[in-house]
């Protein structure tokens, strides 16, 4: 093979490019470099167990750094009128160096990077037991490096001497794990504070998706490290490594707990190149990084962590984020047609199967009204399904549904969410009184919609979502930027076009307008709120539903 890749390991210098021509300028950074790395080895030498992520990223990229180098160095010597066979050639057996690395990795075979190891150990005067847990970092440390070096290597082949992935500067910046002025924050303390102080604000869907997606980090830190991440400081965690993670989730499987419940982070990423997975949505992986962000900030503010936040800013460029409005849409009148002209309110086989044509319309099961109630008043999923008997009354001659947390299973989103909500004339034709009426004479009902149960997350909206979007799939209307919450959309867009003040539809629909004037006076009266209400048409939409029972009445 022209280019021997191979026979760079073994060499016992680190070279690195220090990026100057000026040489005071260089030989500060080599004796800079010099120092961090004799802090790492005097955290050996010290007794160190094991070594936080940033040392083991900074030790891999050295590592890696010093292939590359010499690598380039003799290609640009050696490469001389190559022919396309012997750069593909050169290539193929780089990306099968590079596999074997990645496997040796993955099934922790060590034995290739300990005379590298070894002969660092020896550089610095450290002795270390082979067998200690410590050693065995600095080997995959080690092999990480010269994986990713055979990466570069395929560049160069390919006569990418200037590719900046290949010639960038690197740096090399052990980090210790507190900074001079930084308290010493663990992560398990920081996530166990954090979470417990946000306990009384959150609701339990929010309280498990945030603890999950800390616990997701964590297990990735752990994985990639050979470590406990729970004890790692906050600051041992740089922007090399920010941007790693930040890397992993963009490969990383969609609904990974579920696909892959017995794998852990990187291992998931693994499966899913295997299986073609879909990947977690940008939007997702920037839910990831804002809570990690989120983390760091409330360290700053409650624990007195005075070191950096390497998450803040990774999440969308304000000028790359999508708009509310293109991330789901409102449903279109055709749609809309479709959905209350589908089984369920014509006629479906059973409950289990009510996307399918039969003679049962299910008029006391929460899955006939919730739709209904969400086009009609563009009320939330959760504040539908946990809805009371007592929460439905007349106020001032007018029927509403009264917003509150006044049960232990019932959860606003906000303040403004709490609100009386009226009743539309539509719901009360097509018998929704009626149906509370009933449920009233049963002492057994206290709820509206008993037979929606309460998910594992402790709300009563998960259930419902996801088969509300399996019934939209059946009856072939479901698109990507649909779903249940579009109905709350096709309300504001109704307020607009009936023209009503922006302010009137926030208020209505439990939102803030953030304008100064709203804080003053009492709010909107039931009966304004319920007139304006009326000046949205949706006779259309639902006139097969009003037929029917029509029909059923006659």
């Amino acid at each position: 093979m022209p280019l021997n890749i191979r026979c760079f390991v073994g060499r016992r210098e680190i070279i690195r490019s220090l990026g100057t021509h000026d040489l005071k300028v260089a030989r500060k950074a080599v004796i800079e470099m010099a120092d961090e790395l004799d802090k790492l080895f005097s955290k050996i030498e010290m007794g160190a167990e094991l070594l936080p992520p940033s040392d083991l990223a900074e030790f891999s990229n050295a590592f890696c750094a010093s292939k590359t180098q010499a690598l380039l160095a003799e290609a640009l010597v050696d490469f001389d009128d190559r022919k396309v066979e012997d750069e593909e050639w050169d290539a193929f057996h780089a990306r099968t160096f590079r596999q074997e690395i990645l496997d040796d990795l993955r099934h922790s075979r060590l034995s290739s990077a300990e005379p590298e190891v070894d002969a660092l150990l020896s550089q610095h005067n450290v002795s270390l037991d082979q067998g200690s847990a410590l050693y065995k970092q600095l080997c995959r440390a080690t092999l990480q490096g010269l994986a990713d070096c055979y990466e570069k290597a395929e560049i160069i082949i390919r006569g990418g001497f200037d590719d900046p992935r290949v010639v960038a500067e690197q740096t090399v910046s052990v980090t210790q794990i507190t900074g001079p002025n930084s308290v010493d924050v663990t992560f398990g303390i920081a996530i166990e504070k954090y979470l417990n102080d946000q306990k009384s604000s959150w609701s339990a869907k929010q309280f498990t998706s945030q603890s999950a997606k800390l616990q997701y980090f964590l297990s990735y830190l752990s994985e990639a490290n050979h470590c406990n991440a729970t004890q790692l400081a906050l600051s041992s965690v740089t922007n090399t490594i920010a941007r790693s993670n930040k890397e992993h989730l963009q490969l990383a499987p969609s609904n990974a707990k579920k696909k892959y419940p017995n794998l852990a982070p990187l291992e998931q990423v693994k499966a899913a190149r295997r299986d073609n997975a879909a990947p977690m949505s940008s939007e997702t992986q920037n839910n990831y990084r804002q809570c990690l962000s989120t983390l760091y900030s409330f360290a700053k503010s409650e624990l007195d962590y005075q070191d950096k936040n390497p998450f803040k800013g990774r999440g969308y460029a304000k000028g790359a984020r999508q708009s509310a409005r293109d991330r789901r849409s409102a449903f279109s009148n055709d749609q809309l047609t479709n959905l209350f002209s589908s089984p369920i309110y014509m006629g479906c086989k059973s409950l289990p199967t009510c996307h399918k044509e039969g003679v049962l319309i299910p008029r006391d099961s929460h899955k006939y009204w919730v739709p209904l109630i969400g086009l009609l008043t563009g009320m939330r999923l959760q504040e539908i399904l946990q809805l009371y008997l007592e929460d439905v009354y007349q106020h001032d001659g007018l029927w509403v549904f009264d917003l509150n947390e006044n049960h232990p299973d019932k959860k606003l989103k906000s303040l403004q969410s709490k609100r009386l909500v009226p009743v539309h004339s539509d719901l009360i034709e097509l018998g929704l009184i009626d149906l509370w009426e009933k449920k009233k004479t049963n002492l057994k009902d206290k709820r509206l919609f008993e037979d929606a149960n309460v998910a594992s997350d402790g709300t009563y909206s998960s259930t419902f979502s996801k088969w509300f979007s399996r019934y939209l799939t059946n009856i072939g209307i479901k698109t990507a930027k649909t779903s249940f919450h579009s109905l709350r959309h096709n309300m504001k867009d109704g307020f607009r076009n009936s023209g009503a003040s922006d302010e009137l539809a926030e208020n209505f629909m439990g939102r803030s307008t953030g304008t100064t004037g709203e804080a003053y006076g009492s709010g909107y009266s039931v009966q304004s709120l319920h007139d304006a209400l009326h000046k949205i048409q949706f006779t259309t939409q639902i006139a097969v539903v009003k037929t029917q029972r029509e029909v059923i009445k006659g």
